[in-house]
């Protein structure tokens, strides 16, 4: 072997071989420490706000209807339909480590929806019913906060 090597493989030898007070050690007085960096944060934040993207969008909400009983207006029946998220995006996000786990925080979050529309409503007045329909493109601007514990984050990461 050449002098190079052999004096990488004694100080890598060094490091590998316990020392004796380590392994005199109780059982009782063992620990593990872990440092995460602002990097890996940072990193498994964007994995988690991707992950959670794609498997949002698109997605179908389910169809809301509601009556309701106006004076003088009469009856007015309202509904929603085909409602699908079909873009996320995220200008910003942060994660903010704390004491019982990891909060990821996305700002200046904007959602993109369609839907249809449909109303109707009767009146006492006149027996006549007056209904309108149509179709909607909606842009809605969020302040999402996912908090991330030791279930929570493990839940992200496998599902």
């Amino acid at each position: 072997m050449s002098p190079t090597i052999s004096h990488l493989l004694l100080i890598l030898s060094l490091f590998l071989v316990p020392s004796q007070s380590l392994l005199k050690q109780p059982p009782d007085n063992s620990f593990m420490s872990l440092l995460i960096s602002q990097t890996g944060l940072d990193f498994v934040k964007d994995l988690l706000v991707n992950k959670a993207i794609s498997s949002f969008t698109p997605l179908q909400l389910p169809q809301i209807q509601k009556s309701v009983k106006i004076p003088v207006v009469g009856n007015v029946h309202m509904v929603l339909s085909n409602i699908t998220i079909y873009r996320i995006d995220v200008e910003s996000s942060y994660v903010k480590p704390g004491d019982t786990g990891v909060a990821i925080v996305a700002s200046n979050t904007t959602c993109n929806l369609s839907m249809n529309w449909y109303y109707s409503y009767s009146t006492w007045v006149v027996p006549l019913q007056i209904s309108d329909s149509g179709s909607a493109s909606v842009q809605v601007s969020l302040y999402l906060k996912y908090h991330a514990w030791h279930h929570g984050l493990d839940s992200c990461l496998n599902g």
